[in-house]
């Protein structure tokens, strides 16, 4: 591969693929480096702009039902591209778009801009009644979650019902007991699904419901396939809406994404390639990128999507940690990225310089979450105009300063790091 391209992208979560291919569809040549599980892997399917707390509590606040902004062509495009969520349905003449529920583990449920198509939506008729499947499972109790789901606001404004009911869904002995993921992975199988199928007719006769009618829909756990979204063929099997409940950190929609993320980069023809850049600095006009690979790329333009500090591409490095029986040595920058590169790290207007610090923030008072403030932790990053840090330099994703947290928001920093690239490039 040539070492010298248009463009390096770093990090292949969803901010960094947006890039590569916003960046690949106008024929700029680029490579990709990813050295690891980022925050979208470990997702659990919910996509949003906004953090859903915030549009939660200000429709509570106001008595209203939420409103979604709808988003741009060109971010439908590429979740349409990635093949892997859907998102709620734009009104006509694009003024708001539908809010989707989903139920989650915790026992609750949740609004979101859109979602994994695995999961089940729970825009449903008034009154739906929603069977809850008993599997042996250890991330599954179908009776406490059934009471939980049935209890929440939305569920008894709706006249929602969730019903535990018996069930048979584990066909092979061990599978109450093997991983969440490997247990996804199965319904990958053609002929497995169709007997996953078989087992939920068999669940729906009224007889086995005791309902003296069809259910609405089948709320299952994150078990419906782990290479890609099992549910709408199973639900069309089946005769009724069959999803998943929204699972916790590092479950299979984590995996999906993976998956649709190495199908899209391959339809594109880049390369992700496994490896972690340590440095980065300018020579003669480009970007030298050093990396674990072998010899250092060129390129005229970079795009860090290297995350926050969930992801460790923001890393908490106070004075302190080196300091003897007394105080640090020096004065030096409590954050900083994760490769060595010239960026200046801010939050909440707060700059995080060479001069900022003989010790670092005081993390029991600005790090963590209270209210509607996220905290410094959440807020850490790179200071861009919107994801312009420097000439031919762009940041992208969790890796900005002081921007929400969400998917759909890495999404659109990563397309407006493209298009920065591209007039730079001087091919817009």
């Amino acid at each position: 591969m040539a070492e010298r391209v248009d463009a390096v992208v770093v990090g292949a979560g969803a901010a960094g693929v947006a890039t590569a291919w916003a960046l690949a569809r106008r024929g700029v040549s680029l490579r990709l480096f990813d050295d690891g599980v980022g925050a979208t892997s470990l997702a659990g399917g919910a996509i949003d702009d906004q953090p859903w707390e915030e549009i939660a509590r200000a429709a509570s606040t106001l008595g209203l039902e939420p409103v979604l902004r709808p988003v741009s062509a060109e971010l439908g495009e590429f979740v349409a591209a990635l093949g892997l969520h859907r998102l709620g349905v734009t009104h006509s003449g694009g003024a708001s778009a539908q809010v989707t529920r989903l139920a989650t583990e915790a026992g609750c449920l949740r609004i979101a801009r859109g979602h994994d198509r695995a999961l089940l939506d729970l825009s449903l008729s008034e009154r739906a009644r929603i069977l809850v499947p008993r599997v042996p499972r250890p991330e599954w109790d179908a009776d406490s979650l059934a009471r939980s789901w049935t209890a929440d606001p939305h569920a008894q404004a709706r006249g929602f019902q969730f019903i535990a009911v018996d069930a048979e869904l584990c066909k092979l002995a061990g599978e109450d007991r093997i991983g969440v993921a490997d247990f996804a992975a199965r319904h990958d199988d053609e002929a497995r699904l169709r007997w996953l199928g078989e087992r939920i007719a068999e669940l729906l006769r009224p007889a086995n419901t005791g309902l003296g009618g069809p259910p609405d829909a089948v709320l299952l756990g994150p078990w419906l396939g782990a290479n890609e979204p099992r549910a709408e063929e199973l639900s069309r099997m089946v005769g009724v809406p069959v999803g998943e409940a929204l699972g916790s950190v590092g479950g299979p929609p984590g995996l999906r994404f993976e998956a649709a993320r190495r199908r899209l980069l391959e339809r594109l023809g880049v390369a992700r390639e496994r490896a972690y850049v340590t440095a980065v600095c300018r020579k003669n006009g480009q970007f030298v990128i050093e990396h674990e690979l072998g010899p250092a790329a060129h390129a005229r333009a970079l795009v860090l999507a290297i995350g926050g500090m969930a992801s460790g591409g923001i890393v908490f490095d106070p004075p302190e940690r080196y300091a003897g029986q007394d105080a640090p040595e020096r004065v030096r920058p409590p954050f900083r990225a994760s490769l060595e590169v010239d960026v200046t790290i801010a939050a909440a207007g707060r700059v995080f310089d060479i001069g900022s610090s003989l010790h670092g923030p005081a993390l029991d008072r600005d790090a963590w979450p209270t209210d509607a403030d996220p905290g410094l932790l959440e807020r850490i990053g790179i200071v861009c105009t919107v994801a312009r840090a420097g000439p031919y330099l762009y940041a992208a994703g969790d890796a900005i300063a002081d921007r929400p947290r969400t998917f759909l928001e890495a999404v659109a920093s990563g397309l407006a790091a493209a298009h920065g690239v591209l007039r730079e490039l001087g091919q817009t």
